[in-house]
């Protein structure tokens, strides 16, 4: 009986011991997915598992979903397994299978198998739980080709109690996405299957298991850094085995906003001992920035308060790119502490990115007895565009400036060049790593690599006369790497004073009806005196608005270089004036336009904020020259400027081109119930040195009461132009300026306010939850505007009425138009070299059937037995041409015979309703030879 009771006890210790070498392995994992092919929706699913040496047992076999409705199982003798020991008792082992998807989507992958290390003590029974991780991939042709992100570092490293223990997973994205960091152990914890998590999970960090940081402070925690990446556990209470997940997200940048695209989430465990073991240190170089091209050499040191030995290891994407990848000497042997590492990296252009390439260094002591413990650091390097250079700059006809530069040096990375534009010197150096262009400065043209020139003629206005440009180039890398150029540095041109400059329009009497401007400018003092004898005789032309030819009328033709104009409505309206340059009563040419300049009033909490606009070719943003406000003695006539007194001096570079005046010039408060009248005078100059400095130029008389809260009514707008399709009839395929035509009608129903100072006219491009911009201000006599040079037809608008007091109404009604979509494709074609209809493309006569409005094409053709032979992604092309062009040849470029061939895919417009979005293409395409 005895024999038999202890046969019994050692049978089920032996199933025990099978059962527990068959089950406690699985230490740690993730899944990386790699795109194989350009053309093909074929990706390179790659699940690594880290499993425990003391088992016999390996990973696999286990199941992989691939988020499309198909799975399959990895098995453990597989043709694709890579095993490596990567020390401390753990195995690296690593599966490899392709996939191909059938068309676009957002998958997730997820890879189970049995069974977890046993006696983990955060969560339930982990012998028998499940090993599940997952990654998602978004595959869309219209955002280019996506990879999942890679983690360099294996999560091999054990902690000592009472230690801060810190891990980071290395991770870098091959397509220069941006990553981010997620640790919410509610919503990423360890899972057992999709969509469940283990049972009875723990935070390590929470008080069961952690009870002070390693300074011996209290709040233990554990997070992660959502930028940098480092897991830190501050601190380890218990000896044990725990359990984490997080997920290492990718991030890119479409259309001006950051969309997630994908993540990939690792599952690890984090073995705890008791030790006295003392972490290592390291001594990083400082974050670098360095132009590519530049060759950097630096030196990582490190050592152990214990004096054991160290090794010190790199990881990171400098080490893992394709082209000129970083090293480092030694690598990954422990050497006596101190110790040193020499790292070196070859930076060339396709190393531009924007984002900063981030280093990782581990270092591991050597302990005779104990856990070793690691730190980890984050080393920054930045690689920039080197500054392109400029040639020459020259004046051309049209008063057009001519700039040349040299070829840029990392043409072949870069994706194009940006001319920016300033009035006036600005010759600072750019700080270091500092990219881009400062504030200050209008982006003139945009040209591809392959050009070195670009004619700025001020969208066909003319440079102004008398004025200095300046110009500097930034060279701008595609997505989804992005980044900028050092800025070139500056080149300037002062354009001739070859025709009249208008000095001076400036309100000298503000009335509806009896209201004076006066106008005064130059003589052409650098006309050619051969050519133009004179005497000169000059025309002057007024309009309406700021800008523009509205309400034209011929003012004076006069021989002097002065006039007040009079019978005006200033109160009211802008003006902008011309002077026409004639010899013998023959036009020779015209100065820049120059307006009259506007004060708005707006009451804001009982006090008076001014604010004052213009469109001048002069600089009236000078430091030197502070524009001066006005405002009338509360016990004089509104209107007697006598009783004006300055009341302020605004540097307008720093502050703008408004002033709020809420008492404290004088320190006495603003009244309530009394109306304020001001008006300002603007400062400038042009570059030239014949004329007195600076410009003066009154505003109108403005007036307003801090009491006033009286808002006008909301006007009614209506939209006036022709349908998108009826206009488009006539225009060709290119055709991208657009206008609207607008009319509306005031409101003084009920009590609204009826003495208006101006309507304000909004816009967006985004439909009506988009946000709106304010495009246009108009007088109350101004009852409609046409809206040109807009890039399309779809947009909405409402409009508001503002009273003297500045009080703006609440929006009108608005009024929207869309883009009209439309993109067809023939059914035939005859690639047989006689010149004629020789590719499949998208129609482009009769003007009727142009594609109007399309932002990317897709479109795969197959033949009769379903076997691809052309593919095709507008948005892949450097030059996203959606009309397709396939010539009738197969992907290795050789001919295809005459036939029946079948085409589907996508068409993406641009348009505000949702449901026109997007068009399903599908086909048939006969091919006659």
């Amino acid at each position: 009986m005895k024999i038999r009771y202890l046969l019994l006890i050692f049978f089920c210790l032996f199933l025990s011991a099978v059962q527990q070498s068959y089950a406690t392995h699985i230490r740690a994992g993730e899944i990386i997915a790699e795109r194989v092919s350009t053309t093909a929706l074929t990706y390179k699913i790659t699940v690594v598992g880290y499993t425990d040496t003391r088992s016999t047992v390996v990973l696999g076999p286990g199941d992989i979903n691939f988020g499309d409705g198909r799975e399959t199982r990895l098995n453990t003798e597989s043709e694709f397994s890579t095993v490596e020991n990567l020390g401390n008792q753990i195995e690296k082992t690593t599966f490899v299978i392709e996939h191909t998807y059938q068309g676009p989507g957002q998958y997730t992958i997820w890879f189970r198998e049995f069974n977890r290390n046993a006696n983990t003590l955060n969560m339930d029974n982990s012998v028998d739980t499940p090993f599940y991780v997952e990654t998602m991939i978004t595959i869309d042709p219209f955002i280019g080709i996506n990879n999942s992100p890679v983690l360099t570092i294996p999560p091999v490293d054990n902690g000592g109690v009472n230690v801060r223990y810190i891990h980071n997973p290395g991770a870098y994205d091959p397509d220069g996405d941006s990553l981010a960091y997620f640790f919410d152990e509610i919503t990423v914890r360890p899972k057992q299957g999709f969509q469940r998590f283990v049972n009875n999970y723990r935070s390590p960090g929470s008080g069961e298991f952690s009870f002070n940081r390693e300074d011996g402070s209290g709040n233990p925690f554990i997070e992660i850094d959502p930028i940098t990446g480092d897991l830190i556990w501050d601190a380890p209470g218990l000896a044990g085995q725990y359990n984490i997940a997080f997920q290492v997200q990718e991030w890119r940048r479409i259309g001006g906003e950051y969309r997630l695209i994908g993540y990939v989430i690792r599952d690890m465990q984090i073995i705890i001992e008791n030790t006295n073991n003392q972490r290592p240190e390291l001594i990083l170089p400082p974050d670098l920035c360095v132009v590519a091209g530049t060759k950097i050499e630096e030196i990582i040191q490190g050592s152990d308060p214990d004096g054991d030995p160290i090794r010190i290891e790199i990881f990171g994407e400098p080490m893992e790119i394709n082209t000129s990848p970083a090293s480092y000497n030694p690598m990954a042997v422990f050497q006596s502490s101190p110790g040193i590492v020499d790292f070196e990296w070859q930076t060339v252009c396709g190393h531009v990115r924007e984002r900063d390439y981030e280093v990782r260094v581990r270092i591991t002591d050597q302990p005779r007895s104990g856990p070793a413990l690691v730190d980890i650091r984050t080393w920054r390097i930045k690689v920039v565009g080197p500054p392109p250079v400029f040639n020459e700059v020259e004046q051309q006809q049209g008063r057009s400036a001519s700039l040349e530069w040299d070829p840029y040096t990392c043409a072949t990375s870069a994706e194009s060049m940006q001319v920016w534009r300033r009035l006036n010197s600005d010759p600072y150096e750019p700080d270091s790593c500092e990219t881009g262009i400062r504030a200050g400065y209008e982006l003139v043209g945009t040209t591809d690599m392959g050009t070195f020139n670009f004619l700025d003629d001020n969208n066909g206005e003319g440079l102004a006369p008398g004025n200095t440009y300046c110009y500097r180039l930034v060279a701008a890398f595609p997505v989804p790497r992005l980044g900028e150029s050092i800025v070139s540095e500056e080149i300037c041109i002062t354009v001739d004073v070859d025709v009249p400059l208008i000095t001076n329009v400036s309100v000298e009497e503000t009335d509806t009806e009896t209201g004076e401007i006066f106008i005064r400018w130059t003589p052409p003092y650098d006309i050619d005196r051969e050519q133009f004898p004179g005497p000169f005789t000059y025309e002057l032309l007024r309009n309406t608005g700021f800008t523009g030819n509205q309400n034209r009328v011929s003012v004076i033709s006069t021989s002097d270089t002065s006039f007040t104009d009079t019978g005006l409505n200033t109160e009211n309206l802008v003006y902008n004036y011309k002077v026409i340059l004639k010899e013998n009563n023959t036009t020779i040419d015209s100065s820049s336009s120059a307006s009259s300049v506007r004060l708005s009033p707006t009451i804001i909490n009982e006090a008076i904020e001014l604010n004052w606009e213009f469109n001048v070719p002069w600089n009236n943003t000078i430091q030197e020259f502070r524009h001066e406000v006005y405002r009338n003695r509360t016990d004089a006539d509104a209107l007697d400027e006598d009783t004006f007194e300055l009341i302020a001096e605004v540097d307008v570079t720093t502050a703008g081109f408004n002033y709020f005046d809420d008492g404290s010039h004088n320190g006495v408060t603003l009244k309530r119930d009394t109306e304020y009248c001001y008006y300002v005078i603007t400062k400038g100059a042009y570059n030239i040195d014949q004329l007195e400095y600076p410009l003066e130029n009154k505003s109108q008389v403005v007036c307003a009461r801090p009491d006033d809260d009286s808002l006008p009514c909301p006007p009614v707008l209506t939209f006036e132009g022709p349908d998108c399709a009826e206009f488009l009839q006539d225009k060709t395929c290119s055709f991208n300026s657009f206008e609207h035509n607008l009319s509306w009608e005031p409101d003084f129903s009920g009590s609204c306010d009826d003495e208006l100072n101006n309507f304000r006219l909004y816009f967006t491009p985004d439909g009506e939850e988009g946000q709106f911009n304010l495009v246009g201000t108009y007088s109350p006599f101004e009852l409609q505007a046409t809206i040109t040079n807009l890039p399309n037809y779809r947009g909405c608008y409402y409009i508001t009425a503002v009273d003297r007091s500045g009080n703006e109404s609440d929006p009108s009604n608005i009024v929207c138009v869309d883009n009209c979509p439309y993109y067809e494709l023939p059914n035939a074609f005859t690639p047989n070299g006689d010149g004629i209809n020789e590719t499949f493309m998208a129609f482009d006569n009769p003007f009727a059937q142009c594609p109007r409005f399309v932002t990317g094409v897709e479109i795969f053709i197959v033949n009769r037995w379903g076997v691809e032979v052309f593919r095709y992604n507008s948005l892949n092309s450097s030059e996203n041409d959606i009309f397709i062009r396939w010539d009738g040849r197969d992907k290795n470029g050789n001919d295809l015979p005459a036939g029946t061939y079948f085409y589907s895919g996508t068409v993406l417009f641009d348009v505000l309703d949702p449901s026109l979005q997007q068009q399903k293409l599908k086909g048939t395409i006969q091919v006659i030879r």
